[in-house]
């Protein structure tokens, strides 16, 4: 995809980054295919500053991908538009939706990104057929991690803004802030979280009387959780949420509050001991082929670098015999 003859004149700074992300740029030729020429029946959202816009694109490597287009009005400042997709191509994380590329052509602005194929998690928040309480520890677990590092470009998060994809991982929708407002996104990004555990518990859209109402009693009642969601959580695994979004929701100071990289650490555990009693069957079943880490140390004489194959595959050793203590 090459440079287009009809971009708009940038600054100096502008075109420097223009060069930088030229492999990004799409031709709207292809855009204008890839939505059957913007129809009806490809839109998916108008409103904001952009019109939203799903579309089957051709890629270099002649595969076809789904993506999601976001068409700005001919209003669209140049210095911004291309200052959100260099903040965009930076956000590089498996559980934020990646961008696939631009368009600066005739007058037309667009930035295009890839599509979750299974939509937004408040879709599913009262489906417990879809997403299990298993998946969604998984999908709340991702959307933190993707929280964690990408912070600094979002006033929180929200179910419509975890979308899903094919293999129900979350993959979170940006949305660029400024950074002089760290203070209010810092507090904002942890309470929403709160606010996305408490969703995932009660099936259903969180409002401001569900928060007021936990942070009262620091619990929640039986009748409160989705009956379907509830027979299937492990007390601990409850628990360790439950514990995440209080902590998350309470009004306290500043200073006092978690930090991303604590609730991830909450989740993962959560999830862990949820599927671990999933699973507990199948772990079972493959005892006989473990082996105890000394028996492995000193097979390979702790590792030594002369035993050493390849370091990313494989360490040769000879295993004596032993006793299965599992």
């Amino acid at each position: 995809m090459s440079l287009s003859e009809d971009a708009q004149p940038c600054s100096t700074a502008e075109n420097f980054l223009v060069r930088e992300l030229a492999l990004l740029r799409i031709p709207l030729e292809d855009i204008v295919t890839a939505t059957n020429n913007f129809s009806q029946e490809n839109l998916l959202k108008r409103g904001g500053n952009a019109d939203v816009y799903k579309g089957l694109l051709l890629t270099h490597s002649k595969d076809w991908i789904q993506v999601v287009i976001r068409k700005f009005g001919h209003l669209c400042v140049t210095s911004e538009f291309y200052g959100e997709i260099e903040i965009i191509a930076s956000l590089k994380h498996r559980n934020v939706v990646s961008l696939i590329g631009f368009c600066d052509e005739k007058k037309e602005r667009m930035i295009v990104m890839e599509h979750a194929l299974n939509g937004s998690l408040d879709k599913y928040l009262s489906d417990p057929t879809v997403l299990t309480w298993s998946q969604r520890l998984d999908i709340c677990f991702g959307a933190a991690l993707a929280s964690k590092s990408i912070h600094f470009y979002i006033h929180g998060i929200r179910s419509f803004k975890i979308l899903l994809n094919k293999d129900w991982e979350a993959k979170v929708l940006h949305c660029i802030e400024s950074k002089s407002s760290w203070y209010d996104t810092k507090n904002s990004y942890v309470y929403s979280m709160g606010v996305i555990l408490l969703e995932v518990l009660y099936g259903r859209k969180a409002t401001i009387e569900d928060v007021i109402r936990y942070l009262a009693h620091k619990e929640l009642d039986d009748h409160m959780i989705d009956p379907n969601l509830r027979k299937q959580m492990v007390p601990k695994s409850l628990s360790i949420i439950l514990e995440t979004a209080y902590d998350c929701l309470n009004e306290k100071p500043y200073q006092q509050r978690p930090y991303m990289y604590q609730i991830v650490k909450k989740l993962k555990e959560a999830f862990e001991i949820q599927w671990k009693h999933e699973n507990l069957s199948l772990m079972e079943k493959f005892t006989y082929l473990k082996i105890p880490l000394m028996q492995i140390m000193i097979a390979t004489n702790n590792f030594y670098g002369t035993y050493c194959i390849n370091i990313r595959l494989s360490t040769r050793g000879k295993l004596g015999a032993f006793e299965d203590s599992a």
